[in-house]
Formats: structure tokens, sequence, C-alpha cells
């Protein structure tokens, strides 16, 4: 195990056992880069964070908040993302972020942020894949994708891997997918196909 990830460790056990110090508090606004339904947020996490104001400016409203990823994985469990509430319309986003100290200089979150129109949240498979999200990357009709769709590439993807077979394409649902491994945590698993992407959380077999 790398010596900052073997630190990181013992900082985590350290604050969980409330013997560390925390930094002050802070604030920080960011913009949600993308279109007006459907953007990412980056807000970082180095050093370590102590009710720490977070600010989110969208793009459009009514948006919700369909993922948060934590970079690098093993940074993941080792923060709090609370009081989350939107406001002005939907149109601003505020958490509170707490992180133990000794985070490392990449450490950051990405909050992804969708409208019910073009992407939604579907919770997970029971002993399955998890954290769930599918996404449009091309203009459709309303409503020309489901839960249902996500969950069925989740499904093949999760029975292929079981299986001991290649999880990098398949065909569900009628529509070829090709997944990929992406460096986050919880949603470590990216598919696409069919002009959308789905996400989840998924094993990986090491």
């Amino acid at each position: 195990m790398p010596g900052s990830r073997r630190a990181l460790i013992v900082v985590m056990a350290a604050a969980l056992g409330g013997t560390l110090a925390a930094p002050a508090a802070a604030q920080v606004s960011k913009r949600c880069v993308g279109t007006p339904t459907l953007c990412e947020a980056t807000v970082s996490m180095a050093g370590g964070a102590s009710n720490k104001q977070i600010t989110v400016r969208l793009p459009g409203t009514n948006l919700r908040l369909l993922s948060v990823n934590a970079t690098p994985g093993f940074v993941h469990g080792a923060y709090i993302l609370s009081r989350r509430r939107f406001s002005e319309g939907g149109s601003v986003f505020t958490a509170t972020l707490d992180a133990v100290q000794g985070m490392p200089r990449n450490a950051r979150l990405t909050l992804m942020f969708g409208h019910p129109s073009t992407a939604l949240s579907c919770g997970s498979i029971p002993r399955g894949v998890s954290f769930i999200t599918i996404a449009q990357i091309a203009s459709l009709s309303p409503r020309s994708f489901t839960c249902s769709l996500a969950k069925a590439v989740g499904r093949r993807w999760l029975a292929r891997f079981k299986a001991h077979r290649s999880v990098r394409s398949f065909t569900a649902t009628g529509i070829r997918w090709s997944c990929r491994l992406v460096p986050v945590v919880p949603q470590n698993q990216e598919c696409v196909g069919g002009n959308f992407v789905v996400r989840f959380s998924g094993p990986t077999g090491i």
C-alpha cells in the first residue's frame, strides 16, 4: 500500500475516533458546467474540510442532484456532504462539506445535476449494482429513456461479470453498449450506447 494512502487511512481512523482537529470553516462557490439540463461541478477536498459551505450555481432550474463521486477512489467514505438544498427557484444548490485532514492534493468531489427530462437517478439492483443513473447524450423525444433501461444494462453487465465474461461490450434491450472502468467512486462503471450513458457502482474483482 502506498505511503500516502496508508497515512490517509490512519488519519481517517483518528477522525472517526474524534481525536483529529479540523481545519477552519470556509466557503466556495462553483459553476456547474454543461447544458441547462445536465451539468457537473467539481469541488476540491485537498487537505480536508470542516463545515465548508459549498454553493453551486446551476445553468437551469428544476435540476436534481444525480450523483456525487470521489476521486481518487480510496477517499470515498472520508467525507460527508450534508445540509443539501436548492434555492432561488432551483438555480442554486448549497451543501456543507466535512472531510478528514490529510486528503491528497488531487482529492475532489464531482457533483452531477440533471433535469428529469434528461437524466434520472435509478437506485440500485438488490445484491447487484448500485448508484445507477442514466442520461441522454443527444436530443431525443421526451421520456424516451427510463430507469428500466438503466437497470437492464446493470443486470446484463452484472450477469456477464459473474460469468467471467467480458463486460467491455454487450447488447441489452436491443442496444449495443460499450463499458469502461472509470477512476471515481462509487460510480466506477460507465456504459455508453444508443445516445445514452449509464453509470453505476459495480464490483471490479480486484
